[in-house]
């Protein structure tokens, strides 16, 4: 922060004139009067996310905003943005007529240059003036009435840099895809704005032009999206924000495409988001939603050599596949391919990135639950359907085969159709034959493997090949922790969390001995969330034990134990004593670990039992039902989330 007397200046001192006398509060007093009021405020300079007050502090200073934007916190929702203010706003006067402190915490949310009056000039000027007391309090209820109706006012211009070494290759891709990205899926205006040597106009010359100079300069780019080419010239961050500021009148999102180290610089200052084309991912920085923070995102783009292979197994960093079919495409075929083929690796993870800077990203959580899990193909079914999209996925146990087939690229109906292709009493009994007399536990598992393989696509099978962000849970049965897979082979990671204690023999992984993960976290919503999702969508498919409900195994076991005739008893099988405490402990525990989901999906299948693959079709027909009563709500969710992406909720007092 820097500051310095507004005497100084004369230029400054006849900007501030034309700034106040466009403030409808400067009409009440003359011009004389004016005059002397401008010459006693002090010109204050803050960059993006310095604090201007802080709520409790004394408010003993009146501010009006040169340029520039601030955002006001806290008031009755601490760490939310309530506000933001421009040119020509004004703030601290409650504090200065009540005698209070600050009621609110306000930073630059962009770099910003404010003229501030002591409250010995506050009082001869403000306080005595019948006209001035009016019009506060004029302002004052206009507050309080849009409060009173949680009003929600437009959002400001959000602000992404794309950058990117030199070295590297991706960064022009990226920022275009972006652009086109973000008109498509906020439905709002987005400006594309290439910043690099040769451009048609000097950065400098446009900083003072009004906007219709500026908008004549806009083309359609390679997807209609307008686009602008500057001469950026001596990198300047107030030039390029001045820019922004009148681009600001039309477009909700600027896209900068900066080239240089310098210019980037400059475009950082000035940005809400930082998306950087890297060969190698930084250290981890404190949270994005920390305030006042610049969100900063990074992509991976594997057609650059010196970029190694990772596995996808959380939201960031976003990570390109190289692309066999965009070699040798021109920037504008490579754009349009990605914007016709939205399932493909590198299509996935743009989409993925904007819908994180709108902040309406999706995960899902897909619970355990045996043959109760087939049902989630059904709900995957009706979220395609639908056009909800799925950007990371968590499954357990059964969720798990469901969650790793679909992050693998395997499709709802793919899947429809090999669960009843194996979906049969031949293969479900097949199941039990895998006898182990050298491992804890009743079964091996290798059958396991065998029967559910078919739904991972061959050309998947690790997580390094992934293009959907994936996690499994199994837990330690020695220390009672969630242990989350997300790396390895895909096939023993669901064995690993499949694997029911003393029915599938346990796996090693790692130095640790895995089980079920239904036994620590049935509905992984909280690993959704602990991966970057912005929204929750978790699915329990294991019902409440219904008396009655019998599976095969039981009705098969007192046709051949001699005994059951003997006494008359009618108990259940070693296996189904397992499974059915198994369901108890998941569906209690899934419904309190599913908590955290901002839609649940809870499906009745209470009279289906654990074993019962057969009937797949059955159950996938459940989960359709059970999505398709949910589905007004997850978009309800969704389309809330997008209007609040940069949120400005009602006008609270800021003094």
């Amino acid at each position: 922060m820097t500051a310095e007397p507004a005497s100084l200046s004369a230029g400054r001192a006849e900007s501030r004139l034309d700034v106040l006398n466009q403030v409808p509060l400067f009409t009440c007093f003359t011009p004389e009067e004016l005059e002397r009021i401008a010459d006693l405020f002090v010109e204050i300079s803050y960059r993006k996310g310095d604090t201007v007050c802080a709520e409790g502090d004394e408010g003993d200073t009146f501010f009006v905003i040169l340029s520039g934007e601030l955002e006001v916190w806290g008031g009755g929702a601490p760490g939310r943005i309530i506000n933001r203010l421009g040119a020509g706003d004004f703030l601290g006067e409650m504090s200065l007529l009540l005698g209070g402190r600050r009621a609110a915490t306000v930073t630059a949310g962009r770099n910003a240059r404010l003229l501030a009056l002591n409250k010995a000039a506050f009082d001869a000027f403000f306080r005595q003036n019948p006209k001035v007391i009016e019009y506060f309090s004029k302002e004052l209820c206009r507050r309080l009435a849009t409060t009173s109706r949680g009003e929600v006012a437009e959002a400001p211009t959000t602000v992404v840099s794309v950058t990117g070494q030199p070295e590297l290759k991706g960064k022009t891709l990226v920022a275009t895809s972006l652009a086109a990205l973000l008109r498509e899926l906020s439905g709002r205006e987005t400006v594309h704005v290439e910043v690099e040597s040769g451009g048609t106009a000097r950065l400098a010359d446009l900083a003072t032009a009004p906007f219709d100079a500026i908008e004549r300069r806009l083309v359609p780019d390679h997807l209609d999206t307008p686009s602008l080419v500057l001469g950026a010239g001596r990198p300047d961050a107030g030039a390029l924000a001045a820019v922004i500021a009148q681009l600001g009148r039309r477009f909700a999102f600027v896209v900068l495409d900066v080239g240089d180290r310098r210019t980037a610089q400059a475009s950082e200052e000035v940005a809400d988001v930082i998306v950087r084309v890297v060969d190698a991912v930084e250290a981890p920085r404190p949270s994005n939603g920390d305030r006042g923070q610049t969100r900063v995102f990074e992509v991976l783009n594997r057609h650059n050599k010196s970029t190694a292979a990772r596995a996808i197994a959380n939201c960031e960093p976003f990570v390109l596949p190289d692309d066999a079919a965009l070699h040798g495409l021109d920037l504008g075929a490579a754009v349009r391919r990605l914007a016709t083929r939205p399932g493909s690796a590198s299509a996935l993870a743009l989409r993925r990135l904007t819908r994180k800077i709108l902040g309406t990203t999706v995960g899902l959580a897909l619970g355990g639950g045996a043959a109760f899990g087939i049902a989630h193909v059904g709900v995957l079914k009706v979220l395609e359907e639908n056009g909800i999209p799925i950007d990371m996925i968590a499954g357990c146990s059964m969720g798990s085969i469901v969650a790793l087939a679909y992050a693998a690229g395997l499709r709802a109906a793919d899947m429809v159709e090999i669960a009843r292709r194996i979906g049969t009493k031949r293969m479900t009994l097949s199941a039990m034959i895998d006898v182990t007399l050298t491992k804890p536990g009743l079964l091996s598992g290798n059958r396991l493997v065998q029967i559910f393989s078919p739904l991972l696509p061959r050309e998947c099978l690790s997580f390094e090949e992934m293009g959907i962000p994936c996690q499994v849970v199994a837990a330690d049965i020695e220390t009672g922790e969630r242990v989350c897979i997300d790396s390895g082979r895909l096939d023993l990671a669901f064995r690993a969390s499949c694997s029911v204690p003393m029915i599938w023999s346990p796996v090693v992984r790692d130095g640790r001995v895995l089980v079920d993960g239904g036994v620590v976290d049935p509905v992984p919503a909280e690993v959704v969330r602990d991966m970057g999702a912005d929204i929750c969508v978790a699915v329990n498919a294991v019902p409440r034990l219904k008396k009655g409900v019998q599976t095969v195994l039981s009705r098969l076991y007192r046709t051949v134990n001699p005994m059951s005739y003997v006494y008359g008893e009618s108990l259940p099988s070693t296996f189904d004593l397992i499974m059915n405490s198994m369901q108890v402990l998941q569906h209690e525990l899934g419904h309190f670990k599913a908590i955290s989901a901002d839609v649940r999906i809870n499906l009745d299948l209470s009279g289906y039992t654990w074993i019962e693959f057969y009937r797949a079709m059955e159950l996938i027909d459940r989960g359709v039902e059970a999505a398709e009563r949910s589905l007004p709500e997850i978009k309800r969710v969704i389309a809330e989330r997008q209007r609040t992406s940069r949120p400005r909720t009602a006008v609270a007092a800021t003094g």
